[in-house]
Formats: structure tokens, sequence, C-alpha cells
């Protein structure tokens, strides 16, 4: 049997060369599937957001409320999966603002403005503290002279002062 040269990418049903093509298979899957460098980097994306969403809310899976908000997101505002991740562990784990249900609903683009402001404080201040690391430290030796000369000391008795005969 010979190899086919092309296959059709599992999501956008595109056909592609096979060195364009990556067969790759998720974690819960049974079987791999083809996919385009495009839509595979989508589905990358797309499991790191749904592994996070998992730990953030204690699930084995976000349930259709999560997808519907997500969709809606990417399609009002241009939202990646990564800036959802993001927000939500901005939200949920810097912020500790408390989880009372699985939602999406505290994102929007101002509180997306605050996160990535406190993403950049946070990539300065590391930046910071990296260059401090690698920064070489300059030694400088002073030569310490003890006192030798052997002086002698007077005496004061504070008797002799304060009374005058």
């Amino acid at each position: 049997m010979a190899i086919r040269p092309t296959h059709k990418c599992f999501i956008c049903k595109e056909i592609f060369r096979n060195e364009d093509m990556v067969n790759y298979a998720t974690a819960r899957a049974q079987k791999a599937n083809w996919y385009c460098r495009d839509c595979y980097n989508k589905k990358i994306e797309q499991e790191r957001f749904l592994e996070k969403v998992c730990e953030i809310f204690g699930s084995k899976a976000p349930g259709s409320k999560i997808w519907t908000q997500r969709k809606r997101l990417q399609q009002n505002y241009g939202y990646t999966d990564s800036v959802l991740i993001d927000c939500l562990d901005y939200i949920y784990n810097v912020k500790k603002i408390k989880k009372t249900t699985d939602t999406l609903g505290y994102i929007n683009p101002s509180l997306v403005e605050e996160m990535k402001k406190y993403k950049r404080a946070q990539e300065a201040k590391n930046n910071l503290i990296i260059s401090s690391i690698n920064t070489p430290i300059e030694e400088h030796f002073v030569d310490v002279q003890e006192n030798n000369s052997k002086k002698i000391k007077e005496k004061i008795n504070p008797d002799d002062w304060l009374f005058d005969d």
C-alpha cells in the first residue's frame, strides 16, 4: 500500500501535503488526527485552556456554559485562549476572587487591561531581578591601619571640675 502524499485537515477540511501536516492525539482521544499547522496551534491552545479551566474550577471537563462564554468572548472581543487563561489565573489566583460557579463572566475589556498591566509589572520586576543577578559585583579592598602609637591617656577626675576650692 502506497503512502498518500496528502492529508485532509481534521478541522478546516483543507488538503495539505504530508510535510505541512501534524498527526496529533489529545490526552482524551482514542486515535490521532491530522491537522494543518494553524489548526494544530489552535488545538494546542484549546487544550491548554481546557486544562487551566479544569485546574481552576476543580472539574474534569468544562460545561457548556464555559464553552459558550469562551466562544462569545472570542467572537466579540477577539480574545485568544491564552488571554482567557491569563485572565482566569489573574482573577482567581492573584485577585483571589471567590469561586461560586464555573464561569468566565468576570472577563471583560477593563479586566483584560488590568491583567496585562499586572503581567507587564511582573515581567519588569523579574527582568530587574535577573539583571541584578547577572551584574558583576565589584569588590573594593581598603587597608585599615591600626593606631599603634602609645599615647598616655590622661585620667580626668570629675570631682576636680565640680568644686572650686
